[in-house]
């Protein structure tokens, strides 16, 4: 079957009952990637499809394991982690339904011939890594990290996808039996790897450091350090070679090469890449705006859901800010007054060396001048410009604050002029006490240092309580000056779902099942004749339904049979003493004694309490003579 009238097929069918399979995205190693609309949330989701014609006859245990890496990646929440909403099985295959990324990933820029910036770069990896840190505190290794799995939200934030499941399916002895059937080489399969995963070794949470500088070196140069056609000379480079850069991207290029070292010791964690990444931040100007993907596709109105073309979503800034958020027209201003009066002087500065040219030249003076100005100086005098850059408090960017010599001096060609340039105001650090603060206590204690609350993110967190601040979503430790600080406020612990406990489980089977689930039980016991007692009735809310956290699970559970009261029987007949206690919820057991006499007493004997459905004998009345005949 083409892929072409297998996507024909595909495209409409709705999975688990919810999720629409709208267009086709493109190949994953082993899976195909949709766009899909998710009709119980209003809202585009990306659907990742395993087909299960791609697992060898018997490998029914990778299928198992694919299904357990998505429930594991659906318990991380992260800002840089793509979230996982939903797994299942269908008859189209496995899948996995996670955040739709709307800016595209790091593949879609290279295949559309992008390279970014040392600064774009450092921003990706500084969101990378700060995602890789939090699932490797959680013990979790990603395993996989390309640039397909590199995705971008539409403020051009970097999150990480594709946690554990392709690796669930290429680790180890399951690789062999699967590149065969995926649309990836095994140059691709070994192109990202660390030196210990192309020995075969199990990779840990420094490899996913080396996978991730691979990964960024190739955005900032073109090329995957260490690439070739021949997949075994790939490994062998890894494992006795180092990234050599030649000194290119300064302080960036030196943390990317301290990162991709052969020997695991040797290398950062992904905490101490991030610290890395901040303290070259500074000597970088601010990022461009990313080359995002377009807008994904409209979604079809087929009145599955009211909202169908139209999720509820509130517009995001295009481009994260790094160093600074401050401005406005008034600094804007300044900078064209500045322009402007500098080209206005070296206007002035040209004249007179047309008219009077010497072999020695007055130094003009410099102060006012824009930088493009300060290069067309250096180019038309012959000096050598030395451009030294500072903060000072009252500056804009870019204000040229003094220089030396002084204005007046006379300079020969091929010396050196020296100029101070301002990189802004002084940064102040944000306080590094902001975490557990309530938003109130945070904003104060921006406020004392010159800076205010930005955009304020909501998220579920396990440990912190509801409206206390978790993160400051921050790239840098400081900013200028009347910058916007975007904070993370717990929303407290997500929501539980009421597990599944049957009728008759164990009282202490079901406790485990609520403690697990994090709420907690209230019992109450009932009498109940057809379940043994110390076992379960029912849980009130019923299994499925979703509850706060640390909400109380009423558990129903059987205190045994009701007790009953023998009847008084005697003189009566054995039939009408048999319906008796039927009717009492006892059963008649033996008649010791003629069957029609009357019933002279009972075993248990009457007015005995027994548990309902005792078996009751019945004593009658022996027959005249029988006890001298005895």
């Amino acid at each position: 079957m083409s892929q072409d009238s297998g996507d024909t097929e595909v495209i409409g069918r709705v999975l688990g009952g919810r999720f629409r399979l709208v267009t086709r995205i493109g190949p994953g190693r082993f899976t195909d990637v949709y766009v899909a609309y998710d009709l119980a949330a209003s809202r585009r989701v990306a659907v990742k499809l395993l087909s299960e014609d791609l697992l060898p006859d018997g490998w029914a245990s990778l299928a198992s394991r694919f299904l357990e890496a998505a429930g594991e990646a659906a318990a991380v929440s992260h800002p840089h982690v793509v979230g996982v909403q939903s797994w299942g099985d269908s008859d189209l295959g496995l899948y996995v339904v996670s955040d739709y990324m709307e800016g595209g990933s790091l593949l879609g820029m290279l295949d559309a011939g992008h390279l970014l910036s040392p600064s774009q770069v450092l921003m990706v990896g500084l969101d990378i890594a700060r995602g890789l840190e939090h699932i490797h505190r959680q013990g979790i290794i990603h395993g996989d990290i390309r640039p397909s799995n590199v995705l971008f939200s539409r403020r051009g934030r970097a999150r990480l996808a594709d946690l554990g499941t392709s690796w669930a399916l290429s680790s180890s002895e399951r690789e062999g039996a699967l590149m065969a059937r995926s649309v990836f080489s095994s140059i691709d399969a070994v192109r990202y790897a660390s030196p210990e995963q192309a020995q075969g070794l199990t990779p840990d949470h420094k490899s996913d450091v080396y996978s991730l500088v691979l990964v960024l070196t190739e955005v900032l140069t073109g090329r995957v350090p260490f690439d070739s056609e021949d997949p075994e000379y790939t490994q062998m480079a890894k494992m006795s070679r180092r990234l050599d850069l030649a000194g290119q991207f300064d302080r960036l290029g030196r943390v990317l090469e301290q990162a991709v070292r052969p020997e695991r010791d040797d290398r950062p964690t992904a905490r101490d890449l991030g610290v890395g990444l901040l303290a070259a931040a500074e000597s970088l100007p601010r990022p461009a705006p990313l080359p995002l993907s377009k807008p994904g596709p409209e979604i079809p109105d087929t009145g599955e859901s009211a909202a169908a073309t139209a999720p509820d979503r509130q517009p995001e800034e295009a481009v994260p800010k790094a160093s600074s958020r401050s401005g406005g027209r008034r600094l804007l201003a300044m900078v064209v007054t500045l322009v402007l009066l500098g080209a206005a002087a070296f206007g002035a500065f040209k004249l007179w060396d047309n008219r009077f040219g010497t072999e020695t030249q007055p130094v003009p003076d410099l102060v006012g001048a824009a930088d493009a100005d300060l290069s067309r100086i250096e180019n038309e005098f012959g000096w050598v410009l030395d451009r030294r850059e500072q903060r000072q408090d009252g500056t804009v960017a870019g204000q040229i604050l003094r220089q030396a010599p002084q204005p007046g001096t006379g300079l020969e060609q091929g010396k050196t002029v020296t100029v101070w340039i301002s990189l802004g105001p002084e940064l102040v650090s944000i306080p590094g006490n902001l975490t557990g603060l309530s938003i109130a206590d945070a904003e104060e204690a921006l406020a004392a240092v010159g800076l205010s609350a930005g955009d304020i993110t909501e998220r579920f967190d396990e440990i912190a309580i509801e409206g206390v601040v978790i993160e400051v979503d921050e790239m840098l430790l400081q900013l200028e000056r009347e910058s916007r600080v975007d904070l993370v406020v717990s929303l407290g612990p997500p929501p539980r779902l009421v597990p599944e406990i049957d009728a008759g489980m164990s009282l202490a089977a079901a406790l485990e099942q609520l403690e697990k689930a994090g709420l907690e039980a209230l019992e109450w016991r009932v009498a109940d004749n057809n379940v043994e007692a110390g076992h379960v009735l029912r849980v009130e809310p019923l299994p499925g339904t979703e509850v706060a956290a640390n909400s109380v699970v009423s558990v129903v559970v059987s205190d045994g049979p009701e007790q009953v009261r023998i009847p008084f029987l005697a003189t009566l007949g054995a039939e009408e003493a048999a319906a008796i206690l039927e009717a009492t919820g006892l059963c008649r057991g033996e008649i010791v004694g003629p069957p029609d006499a009357e019933v002279l007493a009972t075993n248990p004997p009457a007015e005995a309490v027994v548990d309902f459905g005792t078996c009751v004998s019945l004593i009658t009345r022996p027959e005249e003579g029988s006890e001298e005949e005895g």
